[in-house]
C-alpha cells in the first residue's frame, strides 16, 4: 500500500493528477459552518478553525470528476442546509447523484437549544462516474457510528476512523486508491491503511498537515510520502 500526504492547496494539486486515476474520492470539505471546537473549559485547548469555511467550498468538484475513474465514486460530507449547493456542483461536473447517506452520530450537537431539533446526523452525498456496482452486499443508507467525543477531538471536524472504514469497504476493492482533498487530521489515511487501500491526500493547513503526518506514521508503521 502507498500513502501520500501533501501540504498544499487541493486545487493546485489536483491539476497534477492524471485523468481517470482515482477509484474513490471520499471527502469532508469546508461547507460553511465556520465551526470552532468548544466544550472545553480551557480555551487554549480549543482547536483552530479550518481554512476556507466561511461558505460552501465546491471549486474542487470539477477536477475531482476528471481524476475519478470511469466506474469510480464520490462521497462528500455536507450539512443539510447547503445540500443544494453541493448537489448542483456535483451534477454540473458530470457525476450522477445516486443516494444520500445519513451518518447517525448517536450523540447530538448544540445549536439553537430552544428553537431547533437537536442535530445528531450529517449527510453524505453519493455520486458515481459512469457505471458503478457495489463490490459486495448493497449497503444501507443510514450508518450509525458514535462521533468522536469533544474532549478527544484533534481536529474540529474529525470523523471516526470506523465510519470511514465502513464507507471505504462499501464502495471500493482492495488495492483501490482513495483521494481526500481535505485530509485534516489524517483519519482517511488511517482508514485506508486498515482496509488495504492506497491513499492520496492534501491538507492546506500546515499545523494539521504536521499532525496528520505524525499520526499516519505512528499508525501505519510504513514509509509514507510527504511533500
Amino acid at each position: 500500500m502507498t500513502y501520500e500526504l501533501h501540504n498544499t492547496d487541493c486545487l493546485e494539486f489536483m491539476k497534477t493528477i492524471e485523468d481517470n486515476k482515482i477509484d474513490a474520492i471520499i471527502t469532508d470539505p469546508p461547507y460553511g459552518i465556520d465551526y470552532q471546537s468548544a466544550r472545553r473549559t480551557d480555551r487554549t485547548q480549543w482547536k483552530p478553525k479550518i481554512q476556507n469555511d466561511k461558505e460552501p467550498f465546491v471549486e474542487w468538484v470539477k477536477d475531482a470528476y476528471r481524476i475519478t475513474k470511469d466506474g469510480g465514486v464520490l462521497l462528500c460530507f455536507y450539512r443539510w442546509d447547503v445540500g443544494e449547493v453541493f448537489r448542483g456542483a456535483v451534477r454540473a461536473a458530470g457525476y450522477v447523484v445516486k443516494s444520500e447517506i445519513i451518518w447517525d452520530k448517536v450523540i447530538h450537537g448544540m445549536g439553537d437549544l430552544d428553537g431547533a431539533f437537536a442535530p445528531c446526523h450529517e449527510n453524505i452525498l453519493f455520486a458515481v462516474k459512469g457505471k458503478f456496482s457495489f463490490p459486495g452486499d448493497r449497503p444501507r443508507s443510514i450508518i450509525r457510528q458514535k462521533r468522536v467525543d469533544a474532549e478527544k477531538l484533534i481536529h474540529p471536524n474529525e470523523k471516526p476512523v470506523a465510519l470511514l472504514e465502513n464507507i471505504i469497504l462499501s464502495v471500493t476493492h482492495p488495492n483501490d486508491t482513495c483521494f481526500e482533498p481535505f485530509a485534516g487530521s489524517g483519519s482517511m489515511a488511517i482508514a485506508c491503511h486498515k482496509t488495504g487501500r492506497n491513499f492520496i491526500g492534501t491538507e492546506l493547513d500546515k499545523g494539521y498537515f504536521d499532525l496528520a503526518k505524525n499520526r499516519i506514521e505512528q499508525q501505519t508503521q510504513q514509509t509514507v510520502m510527504f511533500a
